[in-house]
């Protein structure tokens, strides 16, 4: 069977390291999140979006994608503003032999990597990961609850100021890599982006030695407004589960999917055993 082109134009005009372009070609649902039911799960008192893997803060096209953390009196939420915003638009090249997808703002546009297609939600000392698989393996759509991970921070005299606030540098070694974070003391709250926590303050800036993944705020409000959350309705695993399937699919997309438009989807457990 032939295996369909995916066309990403903004792909091939950005360079440096990003977290999709190391996990390869996987291509995200063209499922949209709009129109999608929504509970509130909580208040939400302050918020901070970050750019991830941006190469100009300033030009939001060139993110990997824009991610809020949703700060309340007794939760928090972490999640994709992109996503929010996809349409979920797709049509065929003029010689009918491409698929161009679109819709979802920021670089490579038409890839899926782990971090933002899953959403995180805090409470109680417990973190839930919601997690989307890409296209054709939305049947695996997962969630997971866990202990919130611990970082073991170092502190250090370095300072920078970060959308005019002084922040501190901390370091620390976490599941393989070292991280650098700058984080505002004056704001007493002890969380970041992704799955990072436990500064004396909120972290604005973090990134792992090697620049894989960049995470930098470019805005910070007081609100007081309703957390939502989606209605997801996933199946429950583990951790370990979730994160050998984005592996498989990351290490080959097309296998796993065995090239084709016209299978159905494959349940985690075949794709275990091939």
């Amino acid at each position: 069977m032939n295996k369909h082109i995916i066309i990403i134009a903004l792909a091939a005009l950005c360079g440096g390291a990003s977290a999709q372009q190391n996990q390869g070609e996987v291509i995200p649902s063209t499922k949209t999140r709009r129109g999608l039911k929504e509970k509130q799960v909580g208040t939400t008192i302050m918020y901070v979006d970050y750019a991830m893997n941006a190469d100009s803060i300033g030009q939001e096209r060139t993110y990997i994608d824009n991610q809020r953390l949703e700060i309340g009196r007794d939760c928090a939420k972490y999640s994709s503003l992109f996503l929010k915003q996809f349409v979920g638009s797709t049509r065929r090249s003029k010689d009918g032999q491409a698929i161009i997808r679109g819709g979802k703002p920021g670089k490579q546009n038409a890839y899926w990597n782990d971090i933002q297609f899953a959403d995180l939600f805090f409470k109680d000392g417990q973190v839930t990961e919601y997690a989307d698989m890409p296209m054709r393996h939305e049947s695996n759509n997962s969630q997971f609850t866990e202990p919130c991970p611990a970082q073991q921070w170092k502190l250090h005299n370095e300072t920078m100021a970060i959308l005019e606030h002084r922040c501190q540098k901390a370091t620390c070694h976490w599941r393989g890599r070292d991280y650098v974070a700058w984080f505002a003391p004056d704001i007493p709250v002890k969380r970041g982006p992704w799955r990072f926590n436990g500064l004396p303050g909120l972290i604005l800036k973090l990134y792992d030695t090697n620049h894989f993944y960049t995470f930098e705020a470019v805005s910070l409000k007081k609100v007081n407004e309703p957390m939502m959350l989606y209605d997801f309705n996933y199946r429950k695993t583990t951790r370990q589960r979730v994160r050998k399937l984005q592996r498989i699919l990351q290490v080959n997309f097309w296998r796993a999917t065995a090239q084709s438009n016209e299978l159905p989807d494959k349940p985690f457990e075949q794709l275990e055993k091939e």
